[in-house]
C-alpha cells in the first residue's frame, strides 16, 4: 500500500516537473533564447550550403563558355592556316614569278605558316583531355555525364585529326620542291586537293558542323548538371 503511495506521489511530482518545464518554455525571454540559438546554427549552415552551390554553380557556367572559346579559337586559327593556303597558291598562280623569284615567296610563306601552325598545335590538344578529369575533381558535372564527356571528347580529338588530315596533302603539295605555279598541270593537282578540302560531304565543312556540334553537347553537361 505504501509502495503504491511512493509511485503515485512519484507520478505526481514528475508531471509537475514537467508542467513547470513547459512553463518555464513558454515564457516569451526563454523562447527567445531557443529561437538565437537554432537560428546562430542553422542559418551560418544554410548560408554556407547555399554560397557552395552558388559557387559550384558558376564554376560551372566559366566552364562551359572557356569550352566554347578554346574551340571557337580552334576554328578561327585552323580557317587562318587553311586560307593562308589557299591563297598563296592563288596568287602564285597569278603572279607568274620566276622560279628564283617564287622560291624566296615560297620560303617567306613557309616561315609564317609554320608560326601560325605551332601556334596552334601547342593550343590546340592540350585541353580537351583534362576535361573530363578537371570534371571528375571539381565534381563540375553528374557521375552519369562522366561517361558520355569522356566519349566525346575522344570523338571531339578525332575530328581534330580529320582536320589536320584533309589539309595535309594541300600543305605538302605547295611546299614541296616540286611545286611550280606556272605548270598547268600541277596546279590542277593542287585546285584538285582544294576541291577535295573544301567539300562539302567529305571535307573540312562537315568536320566543322560535327565539331560545333560536339561543342554544344559538351558544353551542356555543365550548364545542365
Amino acid at each position: 500500500m505504501a509502495s503504491q503511495q511512493n509511485i503515485q506521489t512519484a507520478k505526481e511530482s514528475e508531471s509537475t516537473s514537467i508542467k513547470q518545464v513547459l512553463e518555464i518554455l513558454k515564457h516569451p525571454l526563454v523562447l527567445l533564447v531557443i529561437g538565437a540559438t537554432i537560428t546562430s546554427l542553422l542559418v551560418p549552415y544554410l548560408n554556407a550550403k547555399v554560397n557552395r552551390n552558388e559557387i559550384l554553380q558558376e564554376a560551372r557556367l566559366k566552364k562551359a563558355i572557356e569550352i566554347g572559346e578554346h574551340n571557337t579559337e580552334f576554328n578561327s586559327k585552323f580557317n587562318t592556316l587553311k586560307t593562308m593556303l589557299e591563297s598563296f597558291h592563288r596568287r602564285s598562280v597569278s603572279l607568274q614569278l620566276k622560279p628564283s623569284e617564287f622560291r624566296e615567296e615560297q620560303s617567306k610563306f613557309l616561315d609564317e605558316f609554320s608560326r601560325r601552325y605551332l601556334d596552334l598545335d601547342e593550343k590546340a590538344w592540350w585541353w580537351y583531355p583534362a576535361l573530363q578529369r578537371e570534371a571528375s575533381v571539381l565534381r563540375l558535372t553528374s557521375r552519369s555525364d562522366l561517361q558520355t564527356l569522356d566519349t566525346e571528347l575522344k570523338e571531339y580529338g578525332d575530328n581534330l585529326n580529320k582536320s589536320f588530315g584533309i589539309l595535309r596533302p594541300l600543305w605538302r603539295a605547295l611546299t614541296s620542291s616540286d611545286y611550280n605555279p606556272n605548270d598547268k598541270e600541277y596546279t590542277k593537282k593542287v585546285d584538285k586537293i582544294i576541291a577535295d578540302v573544301n567539300d562539302p560531304n567529305n571535307g573540312l565543312p562537315a568536320l566543322f558542323q560535327a565539331r560545333n556540334i560536339l561543342i554544344e553537347r559538351i558544353a551542356g553537361h555543365f550548364t545542365s548538371a
